[in-house]
């Protein structure tokens, strides 16, 4: 049987207050993606941390370099216009995507919510118009200013016809 190792909190959190990135988080404290993510749920759970503290960790999303993204983002190569089906006045954009999510700039979010979004692709939206909805896993305010917030967002549900668009939309 495996021993859990102990970490004591304070020192993580003083690393991550401090601005230490998640790769050299799991560097010094010989963590997994999955050991990380856990270890901060747990400051979570008991309040020694907020989430909105843990939001800002620099590329807590992006831990993908180490295996824990299951599909390969993509960056979006030409500015894509992304619109919140709930106030179709609000838009964003793409930065990039993967099958199964996409990251959002310009549309304000929390981690949880959920979102109908629309994409207008061709003059005037009259090809290739996909909506889709989206839950929030994670967001980023504030960065690299207040109109630059990020959010990532899991597609959860999208028409076969619409995620047939999206994939060829991924492909290009």
């Amino acid at each position: 049987m495996m021993q859990k190792r102990r970490i004591k909190a304070k020192d993580i959190i003083d690393d991550i207050r401090a601005g230490m990135k998640c790769s050299d988080l799991m560097t010094k404290y010989r963590l997994k993606p999955t050991g990380l993510r856990t270890a901060l749920q747990q400051l979570v759970e008991v309040s020694a941390m907020t989430k909105e503290e843990l939001n800002s960790l620099e590329s807590l999303h992006d831990v993908s370099v180490t295996g824990m993204r299951q599909f390969p983002r993509s960056p979006v190569k030409l500015p894509t216009h992304i619109f919140d089906g709930g106030s179709p006045d609000k838009a964003g954009h793409i930065t990039d995507t993967s099958e199964k999510g996409i990251c959002v700039q310009g549309i304000e979010a929390e981690v949880g919510q959920v979102k109908t979004f629309i994409i207008r692709r061709g003059p005037l939206g009259s090809r290739s118009t996909v909506v889709f909805e989206g839950t929030c896993r994670w967001t980023r305010k504030g960065v690299p200013s207040p109109q630059k917030d990020q959010a990532g967002f899991e597609i959860t549900d999208i028409s076969a016809y619409d995620s047939g668009v999206f994939a060829r939309f991924i492909a290009s």
